[in-house]
């Protein structure tokens, strides 16, 4: 496994990562066009992480995970889930989701997208050493 990709593929297309970020409320991952946003809400989870021995990887069903399109939020639900650390400064976030449009929840007033989300992957690798007042932020 690559750790070193981070992706996020939106019906089996790789739409790419304009900016990620991570604090302790939750993990943000927004595309190259500025469309598409996952956000995973951490906050209650932060034990389990921290508890995953080094190597190690841990499944965490998170409280929410979010797909929005244009600021329009959607909750959906991961086919698969874990965290992994890859050693004491790096963890490796993986999230998958297949069939999307069957348990979707529009949160917008149209209550759709432009496109119908089938699948989602998001593979994101953070670097402890990269905070800066508790947060993490990478831009592309």
């Amino acid at each position: 496994m690559n750790y070193k990709s981070n992706i996020m593929i939106l019906n089996d297309m790789d739409i790419g990562i304009s900016k990620i970020t991570l604090d302790k409320g939750d993990l943000k991952v927004i595309d190259k066009s500025g469309i598409y946003c996952f956000r995973v809400f951490l906050y209650y989870n932060w034990k389990k992480i921290n508890n995953i021995k080094t190597p190690g990887k841990a499944k965490i069903d998170f409280n929410e995970y979010i797909l929005s399109e244009n600021n329009g939020p959607a909750l959906i639900w991961p086919t698969e889930s874990y965290v992994e650390k890859i050693n004491d400064d790096s963890l490796y976030f993986y999230f998958s989701f297949h069939d999307i449009a069957k348990n979707i929840t529009y949160m917008n007033k149209r209550n759709s997208f432009d496109i119908l989300p089938n699948s989602l992957e998001v593979k994101i690798l953070i670097n402890y050493k990269d905070a800066h007042k508790g947060s993490i932020i990478y831009e592309f």
